[in-house]
């Protein structure tokens, strides 16, 4: 690992780079991911920064910069060389003041073309080591790869070893023998389902986020899963399309679906961004049987995520040939994330549980629409979308209505769609 290597970057390391030039030179650090990792009690601060650095030696990605100036991007892996892991001391023992350290950070872009694309600290309190706390940039890692990284951490932590790791390079190689040509056909095809208002319409109001959090709405969302053996993300995002589309009068919406692109056992330890857009039309029939409606649309992500691997750059290229001049592939106005697990669960007496839990966003390009969705004991609702998009308290009617509908739903009395009510149920204040 001593000397410079450069090539072609993988599939997901294009899309984030192409998605970058979208946002914009003032939005860079919306690409910046966060987490706050525990350390056991008894660990010291210089055994974390060791376990941390041997991340960073093993996974190239974390030695990786970026060149957009050729006629295709380029990723050169750098030798390991121990770098700064600050310690901070923190006023308070908790994880909510690891996050806040964490967001200060990650509010400064990291320049991929110039610098290692990371940063780290080790929190102590009293002089205990509390956290690791990293910011590390999209293009390096995606939420799989964190988690791959947060348990290799512990490994360490606990006197494991790492062994041998699969690298983007070779993800990239792979990519170049096997081009994903029928997927790339795919989504020529899809984009003619596309409208004008599918696509990014540069929309920049200030985006807030609505949430709530849902026992019955996961029992219900879990329900019609095992019912029509579906998975739990497809059903939310079937009520989330349909309360939308009521919402905004339209009888079609299309989702950019989050493709994680770990369908192999290869590629599953990688650390880098696999992820890619994927996106999903769903026509709203209010006649529609609502349990067909919800097995029709797996059915549609399916399709999507297994051609949710291809080159951004080859599809504008086919879609310019068949006279759509696409500038980015990768902008779409909305988006849909299943996040996994729920980092907390949330305090007996918050909002979430019987009200709406409002944050605000820095964020002024991409997305104008962002439906997310985590699980745990219940199941978290986000809602984030532009001012200009949903005005005033319709990011928390539409949260309150996604319950309604999963509730209502599983309930299975509707013979239609336009029979299934998404009013807010009783025990929701929005």
């Amino acid at each position: 690992m001593s000397d410079r290597r450069t090539g072609p970057v993988t599939y997901g390391q294009l899309s984030v780079l192409r998605s970058l030039e979208t946002h914009g030179p003032d939005q860079q650090s919306v690409a910046n991911l966060i987490s706050a990792w525990e350390v056991p009690f008894g660990v010291g601060a210089a055994q974390v920064m060791d376990a941390w650095l041997q991340l960073v030696e093993a996974h190239e990605s974390l030695r990786t910069t970026y060149s957009r100036s050729g006629p295709s991007p380029t990723q050169t892996v750098h030798p390991f060389r121990p770098s700064k892991v600050e310690v901070v001391e923190l006023a308070e023992d908790s994880f909510a003041a690891a996050l806040r350290l964490a967001a200060e950070s990650a509010a400064e872009p990291i320049d991929i073309e110039a610098e290692l694309p990371w940063r780290a600290f080790v929190t102590t309190h009293q002089g205990d080591a509390l956290h690791l706390v990293t910011v590390i940039h999209h293009v390096a890692a995606d939420n799989g790869a964190l988690r791959v990284l947060e348990e290799q951490f512990g490994r360490l932590l606990d006197g494991g070893t790492l062994g041998p790791v699969v690298q983007p390079l070779d993800m990239a190689q792979a990519q170049q023998e096997e081009p994903a040509a029928r997927s790339v056909r795919h989504w020529v095809e899809a984009w003619t389902q596309l409208v004008p208002a599918d696509r990014d319409p540069g929309d920049t109001s200030e985006r807030r986020r609505a949430s709530l959090y849902s026992l019955e709405a996961l029992t219900a969302a879990q329900d019609l899963s095992e019912r029509l053996k579906i998975s739990v993300q497809s059903v939310v995002l079937g009520v989330g399309a349909l309360a939308l589309a009521r919402l905004k009068q339209t009888e079609q919406v299309t989702f950019a679906l989050m493709a994680a692109n770990r369908l192999t056992a290869r590629w599953v330890p990688l650390v880098s961004s696999l992820n890619q857009f994927a996106p999903v039309t769903i026509t709203i029939d209010e006649e529609a049987n609502p349990l067909e409606y919800l097995r029709a649309g797996y059915l549609q992500c399916m399709t999507a995520y297994v051609n949710g691997c291809y080159d951004v750059d080859a599809l504008k290229t086919d879609l310019q040939e068949v006279g759509r001049q696409e500038e980015d592939t990768t902008a779409f106005a909305k988006h849909f994330n299943f996040l996994g697990d729920v980092d907390n669960e949330p305090d007996a007496g918050s909002a979430l549980h019987t009200g709406i839990q409002w944050r605000p966003s820095t964020q002024r390009s991409g997305p104008n629409f962002h439906l997310a969705v985590a699980t745990g004991k219940g199941i978290l609702i986000g809602v984030g979308a532009s001012c200009d998009y949903l005005e005033g308290n319709l990011p928390a009617a539409l949260a309150a209505s996604i319950e309604a509908g999963l509730v209502n739903m599983s309930k299975g009395s509707e013979g239609s769609l336009g029979e299934v009510s998404l009013d807010s149920l009783p025990s929701r204040a929005v």
